[in-house]
């Protein structure tokens, strides 16, 4: 398929007049520029700016509000539960993070849950934060219920994504950052847009069978969960420790985010920072993480396996290469990033 290469800079740039078109703020829409930008430098095209029209139409139906007034709900000197006021994701999810870590860095932990927000995109995100100050950052959101529990026949518990980074030396950060299906939503909407079949055992479709095509899952199909009951337990986790904990909305009863573009979003965060000179000498720790590193990198491979790689290093390598070339649009998103800029009434140079 035709691509053209564009840097972070014009992308990020790009991305901040037309959310500046449809009424948000400019801080705010650096933010999530940063946040979808970040996500396609990384090779996470199934996060990136692919969610900018989602984002924008949900804003011009009145489902996202643009201009939130977010609440402390309750507050002490290692917790906090924040309302988003119906924030976009990525700026309910960093004043989250940001909050867990200036409290981590006071007490030495914090944990903040916020509820009333919207998709905040890939989890590793806000985990990295915390990695960049040292912290071991945690982060969870809820998502719609897209997938059966385990010998169940219909949709109860969401795909919920979780992250958990941990800080380095001389190496990248260890980034594990994943949802709890086998595939996701994202790869699904990829899947639809470049018109391609989905990976296979993944998905089924409304009667529960499985498919390989985007039409049957948005259909009323549903996702599978990642190592059967294991991913299950993991999204039922992740659900109490967001909805659950933060008094928001349980997966089962979140509007679906496409469907339903004029109903204000429903999802819940749960971000954990934990300082690491707390429990150990910060250089200490990160010249053993570099050992670890180290060691993981020479196990033998297996047969027909060129090298191992250690959870968030293979967008840690992306990340540097499409700084170094440019970030990769397929012809369809960029003319969908043109629509929108013309909607926006916002200056575009793709």
């Amino acid at each position: 398929m035709n691509s053209i290469h564009v840097s972070q800079a014009t992308l990020r740039e790009l991305c901040i007049r037309i959310q500046i078109g449809f009424g948000v703020p400019k801080e705010d829409a650096s933010v999530v520029a940063d946040c979808l930008v970040d996500a396609n430098l990384m090779g996470l095209d199934t996060h990136g700016v692919i969610r900018l029209k989602f984002y924008m139409d949900r804003i011009e139906a009145g489902g996202n509000n643009p201009t939130p007034v977010m609440r402390t709900l309750r507050d002490g000197p290692a917790t906090a539960v924040l309302d988003a006021d119906n924030a976009l994701g990525p700026v309910g999810g960093k004043a989250a993070m940001d909050l867990a870590v200036a409290k981590a860095g006071t007490v030495g932990i914090g944990a903040v849950a916020i509820r009333n927000c919207n998709h905040y995109g890939p989890a590793g995100w806000y985990a990295r934060m915390a990695a960049a100050k040292d912290m071991i950052g945690m982060s969870f959101s809820n998502v719609l219920a897209s997938m059966a529990p385990t010998g169940g026949a219909q949709r109860q518990v969401g795909n919920n994504p979780y992250a958990f980074a941990f800080p380095a030396g001389e190496r990248p950060p260890v980034v594990v950052d994943g949802a709890t299906s086998k595939s996701s939503w994202g790869k699904l909407m990829l899947c639809a847009q470049k018109n391609v079949p989905l990976p296979e055992g993944c998905y089924l479709d409304a009667q529960g069978n499985p498919t390989t095509k985007p039409a049957d899952v948005m259909d009323g199909g549903s996702l599978l969960p990642f190592a059967a009951h294991k991913g299950y337990g993991l999204a039922v986790a992740a659900e109490l420790l967001t909805g659950m904990l933060s008094g928001g909305a349980l997966d089962h009863d979140i509007p679906h985010p496409y469907k339903k573009l004029d109903e204000p979003g429903a999802n819940s965060f749960f971000m954990l920072a934990i300082k690491v000179e707390a429990f150990e000498d910060p250089d200490t720790f990160k010249a053993r993480m570099d050992t670890y590193i180290d060691r993981i990198h020479a196990t033998p491979p297996a047969e027909g396996v060129e090298r191992i790689y250690l959870p968030g290093e293979m967008e840690a390598e992306a990340e540097e290469q499409r700084r170094s070339d440019g970030i990769p649009l397929a012809a369809v998103m960029a003319q969908e990033l043109r629509d929108l800029a013309a909607r926006a009434g916002a200056e575009c140079d793709l």
